[in-house]
């Protein structure tokens, strides 16, 4: 029994091959290296360096490489996006203030 969601399949297998390295620079440049969520675009304007492409209908759930299907995201911004979209929710981060008390985020 697996124990996690994740492929064993080569990334070329899954299609992350050569092509999506074109797609993936392309998607990057045209969002201008920020990330696109709704939590960055939302309510409060977010700023994140964008560093990876997200697919807004996931491939697994009939979804394409299409330009429009894709937006540029931030690594902790897409953790939050898949889990989501895989029906789990992610632990808020912890960081340790000058005081040496944790803060909630």
């Amino acid at each position: 029994m697996r124990s996690s969601n994740w492929s064993t399949e080569s990334r070329h297998k899954r299609g992350y091959g050569s092509a999506w390295d074109r797609i993936r620079i392309v998607v990057l440049k045209r969002d201008n290296g920020l990330c696109q969520c709704d939590k960055c675009l939302g309510g409060k304007l977010r700023l994140l360096p964008a560093n990876e492409v997200h697919h807004v209908i996931p491939k697994s759930k009939g979804g394409t490489d299409d330009l429009s299907n894709l937006q540029a995201i931030n690594a902790e911004c897409h953790k939050r996006e898949t889990a989501k979209e895989q029906g789990r929710t992610l632990r808020p981060k912890r960081i340790i203030s000058e005081s040496g008390w944790p803060i909630d985020q």
